[in-house]
């Protein structure tokens, strides 16, 4: 099914083909129709002016792509040229690469409060079991499913993120977030071949050792959630870092207040703020 190569868009320029184009001009309006070609994508958290993680993007979208035609080398530059360019130091780049198109443009970005990060958000179930969880490929049935999801306001309000139910009802991820689970000091995330490899995931992983806790592999549904068998879950993306989860549907939990978060989300913060020292340009 068709679906745009730009479907949010912030700030007055976009890159097209290493071009900088203005966001007024015909082309830029044209890219905003739906488009007939594969689209793989990345989305990139920017922080100060700085790309986040901008390596760990690009390989994965080269392992997205596969080789069914070659991701330019350019992108590093053209993706720092296009943040300059609309001088806006915090947003999201979304990078979206087809056969015959690349395009690089700024959504706005949304990082939740401190009463968010400190109590936690409310979450949804979507029964939904990605083919290929691996590749990030814009899929026009996921996004329809997913809106008509979050247009159901549970008991707790409108949700923040929802997490993907398998057949067998085993929570793998959320719609564009990973998924983690915490009982005492050991972090708990699906399987690498049943999710998507987040970015954030992956930084994740050396917070987790830093804070000195214990990734485990494993898997939980609802019902091991409703019974008590784990009361600590959080999420992790580019675009909000680290969110604790307030509550699943009904259940409600108090992942903001665990001390294993806590731990495990200063180490992440110091990897973010190493990073963004270490890749920040000269002024």
């Amino acid at each position: 099914m068709p679906y745009p190569i730009i479907d949010a868009l912030t700030g007055r320029w976009i890159q097209v083909d290493g071009r900088m184009v203005a966001v007024d001009a015909p082309e830029a309006g044209a890219l905003q129709q739906p488009h007939d070609e594969t689209m793989f994508y990345e989305v990139i958290r920017v922080v100060q002016g700085v790309p986040l993680f901008l390596e760990d993007h690009l390989e994965r979208l080269q392992r997205s792509v596969a080789g069914a035609f070659p991701v330019p080398s350019t992108l590093p530059d053209e993706s720092r040229a296009l943040i300059a360019q609309n001088a806006i130091p915090a947003a999201n780049l979304r990078l979206v690469v087809t056969a015959s198109r690349r395009v690089l443009h700024l959504t706005a970005s949304y990082y939740p409060d401190a009463a968010a990060v400190a109590q936690g958000v409310v979450t949804g179930i979507l029964d939904w079991e990605r083919e290929n969880p691996n590749t990030k490929i814009i899929r026009a049935d996921y996004k329809d499913a997913i809106a008509a999801r979050f247009a159901q306001a549970g008991p707790f309000g409108p949700c923040f993120e929802l997490l993907l139910a398998d057949r067998q009802g085993l929570l793998t991820e959320g719609s564009r977030s990973n998924l983690f689970f915490i009982r005492g000091s050991d972090v708990y995330s699906a399987p690498d071949e049943r999710i998507l490899l987040g970015i954030t995931r992956r930084h994740v992983r050396d917070a987790i050792a830093t804070a000195g806790l214990r990734l485990v592999t494993g898997l939980f549904s609802l019902d091991d959630v409703r019974q008590g068998r784990i009361r600590t879950a959080f999420l992790s993306s580019s675009p909000f870092d680290l969110l604790p989860i307030r509550a699943i549907e009904d259940i409600e939990l108090d992942s903001g207040r665990d001390p294993a978060f806590s731990a495990l989300n200063q180490a992440y913060t110091q990897i973010v703020g190493d990073y963004i020292a270490s890749h920040r340009l000269p002024a």
